[in-house]
C-alpha cells in the first residue's frame, strides 16, 4: 500500500479519535514548513494537541505530518501598573510550548520508493484568538533520528478557525 495512504489514514484516526475528548477544535492552514493543513484540538484550559500536515516547499519537497502536546499558559502576560496599580493583561494571546514528533516522506525518482525520516520536535509559539479565529506563529527546531541524526528547524505562521 503507498505510504501516503497509509499516512491519510492515520491522520483520519487520530482526528476522529481526539475529536471525541476535545473542548474546542480548530482547523486551518499553515504557512512555512510544513504548508498546508493544520489542526488544533484543545483538551483543557493548560493542554492541546496539534498536528500539521504539508509538504516543504523547498528543493526537494517532501510531505510532512507533525503532531505536538502543547502545555498553554493563557495566563502569563499578566502585569501590575506602577502608576495605578491595576492588574493588567493581554487577553486572548496564548503562548505555549510544545513536544512532539515529525514525519517526513521523501519519493526517490529512480526508484520510485519513499523514504522515511522520524524526528522529535521541541519548540513553541503563541496563538491570538479573535472571536473563533486564531493567528499563530510557531517554531520547533527538530532532532532527526532516522534514518541519520542531524536537526533542522521547522515553524511557520497560521490561522485556525474552532467550533
Amino acid at each position: 500500500m503507498n505510504k501516503k495512504i497509509i499516512l491519510f489514514i492515520f491522520v483520519g484516526i487520530f482526528t476522529i479519535c481526539n475529536l471525541s475528548y476535545a473542548q474546542s477544535f480548530g482547523i486551518g492552514i499553515i504557512l512555512g514548513s510544513p504548508t498546508g493543513f493544520t489542526t488544533k484540538f484543545i483538551m483543557t484550559q493548560r493542554s492541546a494537541i496539534a498536528a500539521n500536515i504539508g509538504w516543504s516547499l523547498g528543493d526537494n519537497p517532501r510531505l510532512h505530518f507533525t503532531c505536538d502536546y502543547q502545555f498553554l499558559f493563557p495566563t502569563v502576560l499578566r502585569w501590575t501598573d506602577d502608576m495605578s496599580g491595576e492588574q493588567k493583561e493581554i487577553k486572548n494571546l496564548i503562548p505555549y510550548i510544545g513536544i512532539g514528533g515529525r514525519f517526513k516522506f521523501k519519493e526517490n525518482e529512480p526508484a520510485n520508493e519513499a523514504e522515511l525520516n522520524i524526528g522529535l520536535r521541541l519548540g513553541g509559539g503563541a496563538e491570538y484568538k479573535i472571536s473563533k479565529f486564531g493567528i499563530f506563529l510557531e517554531i520547533y527546531p527538530v532532532v532527526n533520528i532516522l534514518p541519520s541524526t542531524d536537526y533542522d528547524i521547522e515553524g511557520g505562521l497560521g490561522t485556525r478557525i474552532y467550533f
